[in-house]
């Protein structure tokens, strides 16, 4: 493609004013030799290396009261920055706009004007005499304007920043010049001039001799801007940007630098301790060309931002290739109509929809990079299952999971201390607390339901040994055990049909659950969790949303129930009341002897006195009190949830108050409970001594049941196994998915074992089985997100993964075992607060489901619709109906869980929501359609032909070594 003007081509020596006065050619296509070819021949010769950031800043040459200072007027981090308010502040960091002749000008400057590549310069002063040389050596600059272009280069910088030192420094800059001197007069160099009006212009927060940078003299702004910077990359650099004019010149002249070695320019330039790797200069006459000058120098601010820009300008030998990159950039631009908007306007980052890499070559371009090539595969497929397949040999999917584990071992501690220390603790605090509130309702309702066969103290214990041995041996300790409702419903059922046929409950649940341990490790050795591989988002968003609307129910109903308690107790007492009869007596005296008698309905006998009136011992309304409680706790939870991305405090404090937010919102409803109500609202029900609900030995022996229930037990075991199952490995799949970005690989066959163990120990110990919990392993996940935190002003935080340890789980279920002995402490926090907790972790889980999206676009006009990258392909029709099914399914799975008759049939009901997305799905809707919904799914002779784990490892280029143990354990395989 090429970009003519009309005009015939007419030589100029003009830099600014050619590019819009003589035809111009722009090169976009993809043939050798072209300006994109030779960028891709530097991306191939450094592949392996990558440029540091690079913090650019613009500073203009003005003219005030007859002395001439170099003023910053932008910044560049990745975002532009200019300053504002009288030079008193930065704006807010906005999108550099560009116009097409200010980049044609610029390519100008870097083709035609000065370019030194790995100037070995170490001062200021030495690297501005080598330009000014190399301007009159070049007839850029004649003898009659050095002076004055000296002048103008040796003029005082000043930055947003002033200080006082600063301030002293122009005026020593300055003393002694006379602007009435004759810069026209042919001038020789003189050295030591140019020291001593460097040195002039020097300050005591850079010392040359020591090298050290003192910054204590800096604003507390840019000490934290320092502190960003260097904490993101030691190695970042800086460029500088002079733009001015300068009378005597007769056309404008440039400079591009970049320095041998980063050296230290501060406090000249930039305005913060930083090596200065790159300087541009463009210097003008006076007529006409201040917008352009300034227009050139946002250019190339914006280009230092550019990736590939900036990895040309540090490793190129080849002045012209920075023309080249500059058409480069152009070949990906995008160009908004006129009368849209100008250079001048903001526009604020958003934060992407979607991942937009930024590629080399045309926006249009068919031609794909190997990496292109490679991770198209990987992108198609659901991230949880890429690699998950049979290997075909006995415990073989097994014994990979813990040899991939097995590297990450000693980490998954270690990173517990890593990064913020305060989001583990708060991670570890508020797992503890949801998942023992979780623990004792279910042992209150097992208590219940089974005839305190089992009930609290057993599911305490249990949350103690199965969670902290889940979390030391997993394959994803992320994961956390508890307590569940089918689980419970099946509880249920099991106890009935004992009961029906007179049959000991523990001893036939401890045969019922041997059978479920040796499925489970049978299915375990055959590497039956490859079929995890046909679970898809359709699955997981159906299972989720009715395990987050059921804890919302469990949350109201809970509430519910303390009203219903409350309710009772008040109408015993008032019946009680209103059978006593008692006479008081006003006050009198001797003067007014008179007495009356009333009588009373509302206090004892004894309670009465003569002489005055004795108030009723009156009680709080409890039930509006407990609701106060629970939705002021969820209230404080989301708020303080969503003040991280506030925009009041510093980020630190913000993730401080974001990170303990539950604790805060549990002590601070705590306090106003015991100010408000003292003692009167119901606590946690913990028992106080460690023995089992009924009076039995802690070790359950089937010796009383006879030969043939050994056999029976295996129909029960066959349905418990396939629930243990879906609610286990949909959890691990939720839990592993792609969006997460997890580094340490996923453990489906480990987990299963680990499972398997765990029902044997409970089994004998007649504790209930607990399985990963939806809502509290999605909880646990997002309250250890990693976000990337020295981010350049403007830059959306970006998630970098979770921090993938195993000493939160350890702790917290540590502390439910002990929870028996600390009763005292934990009676403190009223049962409503904890509702309000429960509430908080169902509503945010539900809210985070792409189901839950979709149904809420039925009550959007398409106009305030987000901008879901799914609707961009999928017609607003065939949205509705996916979602429609997906409805339909969940109800169909509320039907069967809550209607007693069927309920057995609950782990049935997830295979069957598995069968509907492979087979009437796929027959419904275009398979482009389905990617944009939901996930790809494979076929299931694919899934279960034995195979060596193929797990793409095409990002691995060549001639690197896998990233991580679990691609080099694939790469030895191969």
């Amino acid at each position: 493609m090429v970009l003519r003007h009309s005009r015939s081509f007419e030589f100029q020596a003009d830099l600014l004013l050619d590019p819009i006065s003589v035809s111009q050619s722009l090169s976009l296509g993809h043939h050798p030799d072209s300006a994109i070819d030779n960028v891709r021949r530097i991306f191939a010769a450094h592949e392996d290396r990558e440029p540091p950031p690079v913090y650019s800043e613009m500073l203009q040459l003005r003219y005030e009261d007859k002395m001439r200072t170099w003023n910053q007027i932008s910044r560049w981090i990745k975002y532009e920055q200019v300053v504002e308010g009288g030079g008193t502040r930065f704006s807010k960091p906005h999108i550099t706009l560009l116009s097409v002749q200010g980049l044609l000008q610029a390519r100008n400057c870097l083709r035609r004007g000065l370019v030194l590549l790995d100037s070995p310069k170490d001062s200021l002063s030495a690297l501005l005499d080598d330009i000014i040389r190399h301007w009159e050596d070049r007839a850029l600059v004649n003898p009659y304007n050095i002076k004055g272009v000296r002048k103008a280069l040796w003029a005082p910088k000043v930055h947003m920043t002033i200080n006082k030192s600063r301030r002293n420094s122009i005026d020593r800059g300055n003393e002694g010049e006379d602007d009435n001197d004759d810069e026209t007069k042919p001038v020789e160099e003189n050295p030591e001039e140019t020291k001593v009006l460097y040195n002039n212009v020097s300050t005591n927060l850079f010392s040359e001799s020591t090298g050290n940078v003192n910054t204590g003299e800096l604003p507390q702004a840019e000490k934290r801007l320092l502190a960003k910077l260097i904490g993101k990359d030691p190695g970042t650099e800086s460029c500088a940007i002079l733009v001015g004019h300068v009378d005597t010149l007769e056309h404008p002249v440039s400079a591009f630098i970049r320095l041998r070695e980063a050296q230290k320019f501060f406090p000249e330039i930039p305005d913060i301790p930083v090596p200065t790797k790159f300087i541009f200069i463009l210097l003008t006459p006076r007529d006409n060309y201040e917008k352009e000058a300034i227009s050139v120098g946002r250019t190339i601010g914006a280009l230092m931002a550019d990736e590939v820009f900036r990895k040309v300008a540090q490793f190129t030998q080849e002045p012209y290739t920075l023309g080249d990159a500059i058409e480069e950039f152009m070949s990906n631009i995008v160009v908004v109509p006129p009368g849209k908007c100008t250079t001048e306007t903001r526009w604020e980052p958003r934060e992407a929809t979607v991942e937009e890499n930024r590629s080399v070559g045309g926006i249009y371009s068919t031609r794909k990079t190997s990496y292109e090539e490679g991770g198209s595969h990987q992108e198609d497929g659901h991230g949880h299952a890429a690699g998950l397949v049979r290997t075909g040999k006995f415990f073989g999917g097994l014994f990979q999971d813990i040899r991939m584990k097995g590297p990450w071992f000693m980490s998954d501690f270690a990173d517990y201390f890593r990064g913020r220390i305060s989001q583990s603790l708060a991670a570890t605090v508020f797992l503890f607390f949801a998942n023992l509130t979780s623990i004792i309702t279910f042992g209150a309702v097992m208590d219940k339901m089974l005839h305190h066969q089992m009930a609290t103290i057993e599911a305490i214990l249990c949350g103690g040994i199965s969670g902290v041995i889940f979390a030391l041996f997993s394959g994803q300790p992320l994961n956390i055990l508890s307590a569940t409702g089918p689980t419970l419903v099946f509880e249920k059922i099991l106890f009935d049909f004992c009961h029906s046929n007179g049959w000991d409950f523990l001893e036939f649940r401890l045969l019922v659950g041997l059978w479920v341990a040796a499925m489970l490790i049978t299915l375990t050795a055959t590497d039956a969790s490859a079929l995890v591989g046909l679970i898809t988002r359709f699955t997981e968003d159906a299972f989720a949303t009715l395990i987050s609307v059921v804890f919302i129910i469990q949350a109201f109903q809970k509430l519910m129930a303390i009203g219903d308690s409350e309710a009772a107790k008040s109408a015993e007492k008032m019946a009680a009341l209103e059978q006593i009869r008692c006479k008081c007596f006003m006050e009198y005296s001797e003067d007014n002897a008179s007495t009356i008698n009333f009588l009373f309905n509302g206090t004892a006998e004894e309670q009465c006195q003569v002489g005055w009136i004795h108030e009723l011992d009156t009680q709080h309304d409890v039930y509006m009190l407990s609701i106060v409680l629970t939705f002021g706790t969820f209230g404080l939870t989301y708020a303080f949830k969503e003040f991280r991305k506030s925009p009041f405090f510093s980020s630190n404090i913000r993730n401080a108050v974001s990170d303990f937010g539950v604790l805060i919102a549990i002590v601070v409803m705590t306090a106003y409970s015991h100010y408000a109500g003292g003692d009167i609202v119901p606590t946690l029900n913990i028992p106080d001594s460690f023995r089992p609900t009924q009076h039995r030995s802690w070790l359950v022996l089937p010796f009383d049941m006879p030969l043939h229930v050994i056999f029976i037990a295996i129909l029960p075991a066959a349905f418990y196994t396939i629930l243990i199952i879906m609610d286990q490995q949909i959890t691990a799949v939720i839990v592993n998915r792609k969006d997460n970005l997890l580094k340490k690989g996923f453990g489906y066959h480990l987990d299963l074992f680990i499972i398997a163990i765990l029902v044997i120990i409970c089994s004998f110990l007649g504790l209930p089985f607990f399985v990963a919990a939806t809502v509290l392993s999605v909880m646990h996940v997002d309250s250890l997100r990693v976000q990337s935190e020295s981010a350049a002003p403007g830059e959306k935080a970006q998630l970098l993964g979770v921090k993938e340890q195993r000493l939160t789980a350890i702790i917290a279920h540590l502390a439910i075992g002990l929870s028996v002995f600390l009763t005292p402490v934990i009676k403190l926090v009223p049962m409503p607060v904890l509702i309000g907790v429960f509430l908080y972790m169902g509503v945010v889980s539900l809210l985070g489901q792409q189901f839950v999206q979709r149904v809420a676009l039925w009550f959007m006009p398409v106009k305030h619709q987000p901008d879901y990258t799914w609707l961009r392909c999928v017609k607003m029709k065939r949205v509705h109906f996916f979602t429609l099914i997906q409805l339909f399914s969940i109800l169909g799975l509320f039907a069967v869980k809550y209607t007693k008759t069927v309920s057995m049939g609950f782990p049935l009901m997830l295979i069957v929501m598995v069968l509907i997305r492979m087979f009437p799905l796929e027959k419904m809707f275009s398979q482009p359609e389905l990617k944009a919904l939901d996930d790809p799914v494979p076929k299931i002779q694919d899934v279960m032909r034995p195979k060596r784990r193929a797990l793409n490892i095409s990002g691995v280029e060549k001639g690197n070594s896998p990233s991580s143990p679990e691609q080099k354990l694939l790469q030895n395989e191969r």
